[in-house]
Parts: C-alpha cells; structure tokens; sequence
C-alpha cells in the first residue's frame, strides 16, 4: 500500500476513468446547448441594456463613468467569451464520444500480425527520482507493439554539484538495461516457444492446429500473466499513481493475458483448435508485449547538440539525428557526434515512422501505441501528424490540491476531445504520437557556431507545442484527440511545484496568438469555431485573469452592477458542475476551482506578463520544470503575499459595499471572500504559508558569508613549454594550468605574455592575457571540377565564443597583438601536421606580422607542409623577405579593377573571391562574364582563383562553368575541428 499521509478532503476514487466515455444522453446534450444560447442571450441582454442605459439615456456623464462603463463591458464580454468557449467544446465532445466505435480486438490482431510501422519511444527526463522513471519506461516497454525502442533522454547535468544529483543520474543510466534484462525473461520464453510452434507446423503433413498447440499456447499466456503479477508485487509503493500502476496497468494486462489462457484452456477442452492463423496472431501479441529495446540517450555529452535547457530541445536533439550513424570525436571543447564513415559507426539512430514522446511523470495503458498508430494508418488520417489521448490525473490523490489539480485537468480533457470536433487540435505534449514524415516538414535548421540545430519543436516559448501545432497546420497537417482514456499523467503534490507548472502554462500563448495568421494565409477555409477556440486557448488565461482583477479590484459605478449579470456566469458553472459529477468528482467542487483559480491569479499573470516581456524586449523566459519530489516545494513569495492580499482586498470590499448598500456588489465580493480564504486554508495551508514566508524572510536578511573564489596569487616557477617563441608560449604547461590535465584538449591552447608587468593588470579579459583560449579549425578547399580537396584553410575559435576579430582587437588594445597573432599562427601549424598529405595549407596572417620577418620566419619554418598566407592588406615590400616556397593568397577580393590591380602588383599564388562577389552568380550573367574576366586575366598572371562561400550546389556549378578551379564554403565543408576534418576526408 501507499506509504504517504492522506488528508482530510484527499480523493476517495480508486478506479480509472471508463476507457470509452459512456453514451451521452440528448438530455445532456440539450441542456448542454441551452447553456450556449442562454450565456449568449444574457450577455447580448446585459450590453444592449448598458449601452442604452449609459450612453442613450445619458447616465454615463462624464469621461470617467464612460471609460468605466467601457472597460466593464470589455471584462464582461471576455470573461462570457471564455465561458462560452468552455460550453461548445464540451456539446463538441459530447457528439465525439457519441460517435465513436472502438476497433474490436481481432482488428488490432491482425494489424498485428501484419508489417507493423516502426516506432521509438522517447521519454525525456531531467533528475526525475528513479521510481517515476522506471514506472514511466515500464509502461512504454510494455505496449503492445512490437519492436518498441525506448530511449530514455536523460538531460541530468553531466557534473552534478551534490550527493543526491550524482545519484539520481546514476540510477537514470542504470535503469534502461535493468528492464530490457527484466523484459528478457519473458519475451525469451515466448520467443522459443513461437519458434518451437512453427517447427512443428513444418513437420507436419497439413498445416493446422491441435488442441495440443491451445495448450502450449495457454501456458506461455498463463506464464506472462504470472510474470507481470510479480512485476506488480516488486514494484516500490510510496503513493497512488503506483498503486495505479500496479492495479490498472500491470495487473490489469496479466488479467487480460489470464483470460485468454483460460479460454485456451476451455475451448482446448472442447477439442476445439483454432486456425493457424489465429493461434500466430496470439503469439504475437504476446510477443509485441515484451518486444522492446531500451536504450539511454545524453545530449548534454556532446558540444555537437544544443545545450538549451528546455525539454523541447532534448527531443530535437535526439530526433535530430534520426536516420544517421554517428562516431565521438574528441575537440577542444569536448566530444561532438559526427557522421561516421561505414563501418565506423558508435551510435546508429533508427529512423522510425513513428515517434511517441512521452514525459516521465505519465504512464500508457498497453494499447495505446496500438490504437493510435492503427488509426493513423487508415487512409483518412494520412494527413494526421499527431494523435494523441489529452491525459487524466490519477485517482486517489492523497491532498486535496492534487484531488482539486486533478479536477481541472479531468475537465481539460473534455475540452481538448471538443476542440477536436471543430478542427482546433492542440498539441498536448505529455504524450502523443507523432508522424515522423511530418516531423520532417516542419524541421527549422540553425547553427550554433559551426554546429547544426535541428529544430522539429519549437522552443521559442515554454509551451513548445503548441506553437508546432500551428507550424504543422501551415504545412497541411492535422492532429487528432483519440477519444478515449488511455494515458494518466502525475499533478503536483503542493502549491510550490504546482505554481512553477502553471506559470510555464500561462507563459506563450500571446507570443504565438500571431502565429495564427500564417494558418489563415495558407489555409483560406478555416471555420470561425476553429479560429474562436484557437485564440481563446492561446490567450484565455491571459485576459481571463486581467478582466477578474479588474473586476475584484477596481470599484466600478454600481449602475454597472446588474443582478441580469449572475445569470451570465450561472450556466457555466452548472454545466462544469455536472462534468465534475459524471467525472467521479462532487458537484460542489466547482467552486473549489473556482477558489483555487483565485489564488492563482498571480501566478497566471505572472506567466502572461512573461510572454509580454520577451515579445518586447526577444529574450526567452527561463524554462522552469516541474518538480516531481517527495518534498513539498516551498512557494515562491509573490504567490504567497499577492492571494493574502487578495484576501483582504476582497473582506476590504466586503466592508464597503456594506457601508455603501452595494448588496448586488457584496454578493460577489462575499462569495470571493469565501473561496479566496478556503483556497489559501486547504490548498496552501496556514502552516505552510508562514514557514515559507519565514524562510524567504531569513534568507533575504541573514546571507551566510562565503570565501571570496579568486585566492591569494602565488609564485609559481614558469616551467619550460615544449614549443616555445620569444613573445608568447602556447604548450602543455598551459593546458595543465587551464585544463587540469597533462595534455590540453586537443587542439587548445592558452597563450600568455613574456614580457614581466611592472604594474598590476586589470581584471578585465582585454588586458589578462592568460585567458586568451582558443583552438583552430581546418576547412577544405576543393577542386571545383573533381571534388578533390587540395588544401585546407587554418581558422581559429576563441574558447569563450568571441570572434578572431575581437580577440585580436583586445590583444593589440593590451600590447600583446604580436604575440597572440604568433600564437594563432604557431597553433594553426602544430595542428594540421595530422592533415593528409599532399594538401597544403592556408593560415591568415596579419599586416603587423608580416612585417615582421625575423620572426615570423622561425614560425614558418616549423611547417612540414606547403604553406599559403592569406593577407587582406600588403605592399610588394612586405613579401620580399618570405622564405622560399611560402606563398601568397590576397584575401577578400572582389571581380572589380581593385582586385586586378592587386593582383598585378604583388602577384600572388592565390586570389580568394569573396562571398559578395558570388552573389547571384548562378542567375546573373553579367556577374558570370565579370568573373570569367577575372579567371582569364589571373591565369595570365599565373594566379588561381579560390571562390569564398559556396553555399549550394547551382553556386559551386556557375562558378564552375565561369572558369573557376578552387572553392570552399558550407556546401563544400564545413569549418571543423582537426578529428573531424581527418573524419570527414576518410569519409571521401
């Protein structure tokens, strides 16, 4: 049994919502609409009433009593337009439920038994205690449907600060090959045994059954059954979605696979044996059960893969690399995935049909994947990218927030299976299935640094799907609510960690609300129902909370106060009332949401405010994730002191409208009272409040002093690098300082000056040369005609993200320009000594060093290579003094007079076009005669021409046809570290 405390008013249901909604009465479906015109008639009633009362009869006699009687008609129409919403999606969900015909389970078998669409399981999960996880796998594992791989995406941090985060990612990689063993025993059983029955067919003179086959076939289903009974007895019992998890999943599905041993049994008593056909389909439902690869998946290993924390990017991350196969290369900021030459492959990603993304507080009952993708598969969903069930809340929450939490998310389910009947679809996101095909349509590539981002799901706000579900709408696509049961989802356990969730929910939908008018360009015929329930969903919390503020705070002229206007609010509350009823809740608990709404006003304001910030200002709100721990979470001040302060507000009002004779007013003012204060006593709670108003108290007056980080400098004795230059020392004992280890990474460098300071440096990073940390990348230079690559250019990346440019421009504002241009060139050489042979290679090289031959030269000669320098500015003089065999490449050239006078006068090997002169190359043919001219007069001069940022492959072919011979830029390759460059040439 749970081993957690039940409160007073904690939730009495024990058993699962039907997994089919019962039939709908017409009564309910009357009543239903008679709400509808009735919420509609007042409303209509109450504002032509207003505007003849206010402005034809001349109440409204001043500029203040206009702007109110304004403003009051504005609320009243939004908070009616919300109510009405919520009306018509539920008459919507009402003709769905109405209408739907469950497949039968011989249906199911035989899609079964046929090529079932491959399909991977993602379970995203951020330091999620090991039960939620386990119980979370356990149930994708357990789908019925075969050759599941179930990859869970652990976004712990890869150094966890403390004891208790190290454990949790420990158990979080132990737990996927822990239940692939346990799911091993079965499924090897099974397995067997199938093969065993096929042999037999073979040997027999007729291919058919015997009662004999009923039999072994009953003992492999008798032996599943008592499988997962034992599953369900080992597992760890702390509250009730594992109560739920044992009772409704695992031994709901042993059960299941009882009853059809038994009835093997019986008809095998009978002497009755089923078709072959048959008897296959049932062993491989029984092996679809316990078919599953489980697998964990760490994008944060990887500087290669976005580190944004949010849960939309840990899914592209992984779904990004969908289809491809992929080996760890070591670079100077850790190890990256890389496409992998054949053969050479450390992680291969499949490439499913079908991925179902699932967060790690929810659970699936066993058909789930089964049904979903056996409608997708029909030819009239074919254009559906994402079906999913919105999910419930477990029953038998042991708090009444959890019970109250679980109420709204039971009702959200009934207005998301609406919104389904008027084409309005969301998606949910806690679990769904989803079409890859249409993953693909809408995928957004990025590049952070030289690294691409593949974007499926948007993370632009902390609902990410709801935005990709207007992005998947744009591009033909639909989505569709399964109408039925069949996934649970955890609601938070205290105010704290509930007010983090809801603050998430509330932050976006403004920010997207614009997004709709791409829908409406791309599709002409979207119906007013669709529009109307799209914006109120975005939206609705928004001006839901603004228009309820007003009214409790502002104290509007009391003609406004129309008792006509109850009636407005009356059906909505019946109608949710009886919903709470047919949902297993008490009717009465529609005014405890409406309480709990109350003191999550701030929150929800809080969330929409946020929205309103990063619309003006484009910097994305925090993504705060739910905590799913045994502990309450403390509450965060604002949502503590703003509902008290609601509380008085409303016992403020309470008192004046008694003074004043405001009895239409107290009525409203008094219920708001009542609920506001209940909420804070049941759902906060009065001991709760004070000791978490006391902690934020004592940390915000008594701050613990901590030791200041920068410790008192030392002398340490310089230690002799191993290549060292008069100015500047790249080397081991830098990297040991810098990175902790006797080699650096590969490739990265720390440089320093050589000259003794006789005053202190600031602190700032221009004037602190040591922390001037950067490593070179190598990109090819291909011949245009053959593909070949004939060099590489040298490129640096400063560790910090800043440009070259900028490094060098803080290094020569210090003094050390010289030195730190050395050290780039130094680095670039030591490098690319591991390049092939017979390519040369190309380093930029500023006009200060150059002039400097005495020591550049040293630096040169340290090449085992042919070497080109790139110059952007040089006279005829500074190259006299280059060491035989250097040459010279004029960098940042364009096809005009310039460039051709340059290239006379210092005749170099090389003249790099530049991008801009590339532009429109492949439509313009003045552009392609002006670069024929150029090619024509440099062969004359004995000059090769390199074209600079070849971004596709018309560019690289116009180029080409101009006369063109070397090119390089992203369609060609890639600025990338030495590993991979080495990589990618094999790959050639």
């Amino acid at each position: 049994m749970p081993r957690n405390p039940r409160q007073w008013g904690a939730d009495k249901r024990s058993a699962p919502h039907p997994l089919v909604p019962p039939p709908v009465t017409e009564g309910r479906i009357a009543r239903g609409r008679l709400a509808i015109v009735l919420t509609i008639a007042v409303w209509a009633g109450y504002i032509i009433n207003t505007i003849i009362q206010q402005f034809i009869a001349g109440h409204a006699n001043s500029a203040r009593l206009v702007i109110e009687a304004i403003v009051y008609m504005v609320v009243v129409t939004g908070l009616a337009a919300s109510a009405t919403a919520y009306l018509i999606t539920r008459i919507g969900f009402f003709y769905r439920s109405r209408s739907h015909h469950r497949a039968p389970r011989i249906m199911l078998d035989n899609f079964l038994a046929g090529d079932t669409p491959s399909m991977t399981v993602l379970v995203p999960s951020y330091q999620e205690d090991e039960r939620i996880i386990r119980t979370t796998l356990l149930t994708a594992a357990l789908q019925e449907y075969p050759g599941l791989r179930v990859t869970l995406l652990i976004d712990d941090p890869q150094q966890p600060k403390t004891r208790a985060a190290r454990d949790l990612l420990v158990q979080a990689r132990a737990l996927p090959a822990a239940i692939e063993a346990e799911l091993a025993v079965p499924f090897g059983r099974v397995q067997g045994a199938y093969e065993k029955f096929e042999l037999s067919l073979g040997e027999r003179d007729e291919r058919v059954s015997t009662v004999e086959d009923m039999r072994g076939l009953a003992d492999e289903y008798r032996f599943a059954a008592g499988w997962l009974f034992g599953l369900g007895r080992r597992q760890e019992m702390v509250d009730h979605t594992d109560a739920f998890f044992v009772d409704h999943i695992v031994n709901a599905l042993a059960e299941d696979l009882g009853r059809i041993a038994e009835a093997l049994e019986d008809g095998a008593d009978d002497r009755t044996a089923l078709p072959v056909e048959r008897l296959q389909q049932l062993y491989k439902r029984l092996l679809a059960t316990f078919d599953a690869t489980v697998t964990s998946f760490e994008r944060k290993r990887y500087v290669s893969l976005s580190g944004e924390p949010n849960k939309a990017m840990n899914l592209n991350s992984y779904i990004g690399l969908m289809g491809g196969s992929y080996q760890e290369v070591a670079t100077p900021l850790g190890v990256a995935l890389v496409p992998a030459a054949p053969g050479r492959a450390e992680l291969t990603v499949p490439d499913p049909d079908y991925v179902l993304t699932l967060d790690a507080d929810s659970v699936l009952m066993p058909e789930y994947a089964l049904r979903l993708v056996h409608l997708l598969e029909q030819g009239a969903h074919e254009k559906v990218a994402v079906a999913q069930t919105p999910y419930s809340a477990f029953p038998g929450s042991a708090t009444r927030i959890e019970r109250i939490s679980g109420a709204t998310t039971d009702i959200q389910h009934i207005v998301h299976q609406g919104m389904t009947h008027y084409d309005a679809t969301f998606w949910v996101g806690a679990n769904a299935v989803i079409r890859k095909k249409a993953l693909d349509d809408i995928c957004e590539v990025a590049y952070e640094g030289d690294w691409e981002i593949r974007r499926y799901i948007q993370d632009r706000t902390v609902i990410e799907d709801t935005e990709s579900t207007i992005d998947l709408r744009v591009n033909g696509w639909t989505l569709h609510n399964y109408p039925e049961r069949l996934a649970y989802s955890a609601t938070p356990p205290d105010f704290g960690s509930l007010a983090i969730q809801r603050q998430r929910w509330a932050n976006g939908g403004l920010l997207i609300l614009s997004r709709l008018r791409d829908q409406l360009r791309t599709h002409s015929k979207v119906r007013f129902g669709e529009l109307f329930l799209r914006v109120n969903y975005m939206a609705s919390i928004f001006w839901s909370s603004v228009c309820l503020v007003v009214m409790l705070a502002y104290p509007f002229n009391a003609d406004l106060l129309n008792p006509i206007l109850l009636l407005v609010s009356v059906p909505y509350f019946l109608m949710m009332s009886a919903d709470l009823k047919a949902g297993g809740y008490k009717r009465t608990d529609v005014l405890r949401i409406y309480g709990f709404n109350l003191i999550l006003l701030p929150v929800n304001l809080s969330g929409s405010f946020a929205s309103i910030l990063q619309l003006l200002t484009g910097e994305k709100s925090a993504f705060k994730r739910t905590p799913k721990v045994r502990n309450r979470t403390t509450a965060a001040t604002t949502y503590l002191l703003a509902p008290l302060a609601l509380v008085a507000l409303c016992a403020y009002t309470v008192v004046r409208d008694v003074q004043l004779h405001q009895w239409d007013n107290l009525v409203f003012a008094g219920l708001n009272l009542l609920l506001s204060t209940y909420a804070m006593v049941a759902f906060v709670g009065v001991g709760n409040t004070i000791v978490d108003l006391l902690t934020h108290l004592r940390s915000w007056l008594y701050r613990p002093a901590r030791p200041s980080r920068r410790a008192a400098r030392k002398p340490v004795p310089l230690v002799e690098a191993r290549t060292s230059a008069p100015n500047g020392a790249i080397g081991d004992w830098a990297s040991v300082l810098h990175y902790r280890g006797d080699r650096g990474s590969a490739g990265q460098v720390a440089v320093r000056s050589g000259q003794r300071r006789s005053t202190p440096a600031p602190a700032s990073r221009s004037s602190s040369f040591e922390e001037f940390n950067f490593f070179t990348v190598f990109q090819p230079i291909s011949d245009l005609a053959t593909g070949d690559i004939v060099g590489y250019e040298a490129l640096t990346r400063f560790a910090d993200g800043s440009s070259p440019e900028r490094g060098l421009e803080a290094a020569q504002l210090a003094g050390h320009g010289i030195d730190l241009d050395a050290a780039l060139v130094r680095a670039a050489l030591a490098s690319a000594d591991a390049l092939p042979e017979g390519v040369w290679l190309s380093v930029n090289i500023s006009g200060d060093l150059l002039r400097r031959p005495r020591e550049l030269a040293p630096l040169l000669a340290a090449s085992s290579r042919p070497l080109v320098l790139e110059v952007a500015e040089a006279d005829q003089d500074d190259l006299a003094e280059l060491p035989d065999g250097v040459r010279i490449a004029v960098d940042d050239a364009g096809a005009g007079y310039d460039s051709l006078a340059r290239m006379e006068d210092l005749k170099p090997a090389f003249l790099k076009l530049n991008r801009a002169a590339l532009a429109g190359v492949e439509k313009e043919g003045a552009r392609r005669a002006s670069i024929r001219s150029l090619v024509e007069f440099a062969r004359e001069h004995d000059c090769t021409v390199i074209a600079e940022g070849i971004e596709s492959q018309s560019q690289r072919d116009a180029l080409a046809a101009c006369g063109v011979p070397l090119g390089q830029g992203f369609y060609l390759g890639r600025p990338v570290p030495i590993e991979r460059a080495l990589a990618d040439a094999t790959a050639r």
